[in-house]
């Protein structure tokens, strides 16, 4: 089954009529939303792609659920939200019942606690079952208050109780996946350039490592692949799964040098086993157990190709230990360095929308969530380097909160702090406003680095110091020039520029201070 990552739909306004709306084949009023116009599947079986309202008797809380489930089509794949409606939240609904509650602006946090404890007490439901239940309903009530539902507006712990309730800070643990520190990717690159002699690690290093692809997409590619455009760029073709349309899609990808030369010569090195096979894939194997012939999968390449890559070169660490290298990082690490050639954020962070031969967009496959991970950790890690109005306050904040805490600790407070914080990526740091609240009273105030809500890494110090530079040539050629007024116009913005970058400057040559 295969749908749009998230439906587009009519942004519903005070004064829509609305019976007006359409979801699918069905009104907004309707008790049951047909979903099919939406997902391609051989089975249209209206029960699984469908949502159903009927169970609940109340009119005001269906209006609550009606609006939380028009919202989160706007935001997620209708299969999840098909399994909140129709699955999850129907528990809530007869504890509702039971209880006597009839709208959700009658819920307390009381009733809402208890709620959790009636699923495990009363209930005995499975873990993953209590916890995602006690999500939807905190979801539908943080939204909501956001929002203007008619929802409670009692006050919800900051970080997901949803965790805290049901224990599953353990059993879900954290896929965040950090960059490749720049001396052991250089080591890494060089030795699979070099040294390597698996060819097909040796490949896959190269590929990933130079076009940010999945290591999935890596895999895919076949005989042939390599092609080139009317006016001399190379670029080859890849399988893409992720994508808007929701099928798997043919790419097209940039690639240089490197990756050309590793890829004839692993085509060159399987091709007798392609021969023998029938296989088109590049990356394919004999198998030592059946001596059969496979395509290399995705889930036994950390282990068979990374893993032994890395004792076989003996990369390590900071700390003198062998660098626990995944794949996924390779992607990490490319977002990364887009970010410091100042390439548009929101390019990067546009999802799953390029299905066309817009070669050089293939990253635009990143999801928010990706970008997001990648900056928290950047600017709040401990060793982060940071400046700006309130960089100081923050920094002794963390210092605080990472005081006696173990690395794997650490790693959970940061992944907390950055669900909580209002965290909008910008090509030169984070804004810590919360849009949320409406739009930002003052546009420029990133623009001219006033903004309190303002802070930048040191990551970003050559893109602004590249900025000042500039910006000291303009004013002098203004000032030549006599123009006064457009030189005050870029002295505004000078004169909270050269303090950044000094405070960056500062920290980069070993000091603590932050500005």
């Amino acid at each position: 089954m295969a749908t749009n990552l998230a439906l587009q739909l009519q942004v519903i306004e005070p004064d829509t009529d609305l019976n007006s709306i359409m979801i699918g084949n069905s009104r907004y009023s309707d008790d049951v939303w047909d979903l099919r116009p939406f997902i391609i599947s051989k089975n249209l079986d209206l029960s699984k792609t469908s949502l159903r309202f009927r169970y609940i008797s109340d009119t005001d809380m269906k209006e609550t659920v009606k609006q939380y489930t028009y919202y989160k089509l706007g935001k997620t794949k209708p299969q999840t939200v098909r399994d909140y409606i129709n699955a999850k939240l129907p528990m809530f609904i007869e504890y509702c019942s039971i209880n006597g509650i009839h709208s959700f602006a009658d819920i307390t946090l009381e009733d809402y606690l208890n709620f959790n404890l009636w699923m495990k007490d009363e209930k005995k439901v499975a873990q993953q079952t209590g916890f995602v239940s006690c999500h939807v309903v905190e979801e539908i009530i943080r939204i909501g208050q956001i929002k203007g539902w008619n929802v409670p507006q009692f006050h919800l712990p900051k970080t997901e109780t949803a965790n805290q309730l049901w224990s599953t800070r353990k059993s879900m643990k954290s896929n965040k996946t950090k960059p490749i520190p720049d001396d052991v990717f250089d080591e890494i690159l060089y030795h699979a350039v070099h040294d390597e002699k698996d060819v097909l690690t040796k490949a896959g290093i190269i590929i990933q490592s130079q076009t940010g692809l999945r290591i999935n997409e890596v895999l895919s590619i076949q005989e042939g692949c390599v092609k080139r455009t009317s006016d001399g760029y190379d670029y080859m073709e890849v399988t893409l799964g992720k994508t808007e349309k929701g099928e798997p899609i043919i790419h097209k990808v940039f690639i240089n040098e490197l990756v050309k030369d590793s890829i004839a010569e692993l085509s060159e090195y399987t091709a007798g086993l392609r021969k023998e096979s029938g296989l088109k894939e590049l990356f394919v194997s004999r198998s030592c157990q059946d001596k059969k012939i496979h395509i290399f999968k995705k889930d036994n390449w950390n282990y068979f190709k990374l893993n032994k890559f890395i004792r076989r070169h003996d990369i390590r660490n900071n700390k003198g230990e062998l660098y626990p290298l995944t794949s996924h990082q390779f992607r990490a690490t490319f977002v990364m360095e887009l970010i410091k050639r100042k390439v548009p954020i929101a390019m990067i962070m546009k999802q799953y929308s390029h299905v066309s031969i817009e070669m050089t967009a293939h990253y635009l496959t990143l999801q928010e969530e990706e970008v997001k991970e990648i900056y928290s950790d950047m600017i709040l890690s401990p060793e982060s380097k940071i400046a700006g109005l309130r960089a100081k306050e923050i920094k002794g904040k963390l210092d605080d909160l990472f005081h006696g805490k173990t690395e794997a600790e650490i790693d959970d407070v940061i992944t907390d702090l950055a669900k909580t914080m209002s965290f909008n990526p910008l090509p030169t740091g984070v804004c810590l406003y919360d849009f949320r609240r409406g739009n930002c009273t003052d546009g420029d105030g990133c623009f001219f680095y006033n903004c309190p809500n303002y802070i930048t890494e040191v990551q970003f110090y050559p893109i602004l110091k590249d900025e000042l530079d500039l910006l000291e040539k303009e004013m002098a050629r203004l000032k030549e020039l006599g123009h006064e007024r457009e030189w005050q116009k870029q002295y505004i913005k000078y004169k909270y520029l050269k303090p950044l970058v000094e405070s960056l400057e500062v920290q980069l040559n070993g000091k603590e201070s932050v500005g």
